[in-house]
């Protein structure tokens, strides 16, 4: 009997062994999104955008999406969007950055205008070089694009000390091609910040709530056009998106308000501060001040950055914008964003290490955008729309 018992306990042992990994792989999701996904995502909300009068898109009929998106990864490895360039008489007018990982929430990350181009080849060419030069024993492990300092793009190579074990990132600018060191983004100082581990921030279920309800939003969008005979790969004319429109926008309305404040490019690197609250005075106090008046006014000392503690003495003084009662705060929400512009306030954007002006905002079903004045040269004072999601504080402006 004694026998038979520890058989049978065994035996027990050995299923559980078994049924245990295999409950493990059960719970483990795939959120990853393909690129023909992504694709059906990009010109979906393309034609939606066009038809909804969205500010920014008033040239983009006649456009047309290149099937073939550019992959950008997180500096933590995880892969973030796919990037699609947006053409118009083989002209890159937009880039479209959509979810590559459904945790991240809506579709549509970032829609850029006129972007400055770049290329990828390059850049990751530039960052081998680099990482070979500074560890000629080292094994190359990898070569990315990444979005190292949202939204700025760049190449990371990651090579390995053959010796030590080690292993060392290289970051390369996709703009500059110059070396981007690896150290970490602060409030006065741009650096490498994870943007996925950011919008991670806002819930993984509120954010898989939100890509399932654009997708909706998207299949939608694509049942309309097959109703019509309307392909939605084919550029966007102006008599598709007249036979679209109302199928549309029958079932929702859609809600934008753009204040339309003038957007400035920072004068020097750590100038996104001063440049801020230039864009912000001016449509406050129709006054035009140049940034290092502003600059010397936060108690800046170059060549670093300001706090928004540093900041708000600009914004309260008399002798600055005269808003005394103005306020730095770290809760971020959509609601109290559209509060700020539906009350006429533009205010203060931050991410990581920069300092941006956001001017409105717009709903589109369940998708939520900020319209971004960014005075980064490289967006040429051009706003673009981003997903809520991507801010970690703000300066609320008030008199």
């Amino acid at each position: 009997n004694k026998i038979g018992v520890s058989i049978l306990v065994l035996a027990t042992l050995l299923v559980g062994m078994v049924l245990i990994p295999a409950v493990s792989a059960q719970e483990e999701k795939d959120y990853s999104v393909t690129a023909e996904e992504a694709f059906k995502h990009a010109n979906a909300n393309m034609i939606n955008f066009i038809a909804t009068n969205t500010s920014g898109f008033e040239n983009w009929t006649g456009a047309s999406i290149d099937s073939k998106p550019l992959e950008l990864y997180d500096p933590t490895g995880q892969k973030l969007y796919y990037q699609f360039s947006v053409l118009k008489n083989k002209t890159l007018i937009g880039i479209i950055d959509i979810a590559a990982d459904k945790r991240l929430g809506q579709t549509v990350q970032l829609v850029l205008f006129e972007p400055k181009p770049f290329d990828a080849t390059t850049a990751m060419n530039k960052s081998r070089e680099i990482a070979k030069n500074e560890y000629p024993e080292g094994e190359i492990k990898s070569t990315q694009m990444v979005v190292y300092d949202y939204p700025i793009v760049g190449a990371m190579t990651i090579v390995k000390d053959k010796t030590t074990g080690v292993e060392h990132r290289i970051f390369v600018d996709a703009y500059t091609l110059e070396k981007v060191e690896d150290k970490p983004a602060t409030e006065t100082e741009p650096g490498i910040w994870s943007i996925y581990e950011q919008r991670l921030k806002n819930g993984i279920d509120n954010n898989l709530r939100h890509w399932q309800k654009s997708d909706e939003l998207a299949k939608s969008i694509e049942q309309a056009a097959v109703n019509k005979g309307v392909s939605i790969n084919a550029a966007v004319t102006e008599e598709n998106i007249k036979k679209l429109s109302a199928d549309i926008t029958k079932s929702r309305t859609d809600v934008e308000v753009d204040l339309g404040a003038t957007v400035y490019a920072q004068i020097t690197s750590y100038y996104c501060g001063p440049a801020t609250a230039k864009m912000l005075t001016e449509y406050y106090n129709d006054e035009n001040p140049h940034q290092t008046t502003i600059y010397e006014m936060m108690n800046g000392v170059a060549p670093n950055g300001v706090t928004n503690s540093q900041q708000l003495l600009y914004y309260r003084s008399s002798n600055g914008m005269n808003k005394p009662d103005s306020f730095s705060t770290t809760t971020v929400s959509f609601a109290g964003a559209m509060n700020e512009i539906n009350n006429g306030g533009p205010f203060k954007s931050g991410v990581p290490g920069h300092a941006r002006m956001c001017r409105g905002y717009k709903i589109s079903g369940s998708n939520e955008y900020l319209r971004i004045g960014d005075p980064n040269p490289i967006y040429f004072c051009v706003p673009y729309w981003e997903a809520f999601g991507s801010e970690d504080d703000r300066i609320y402006v008030r008199s």
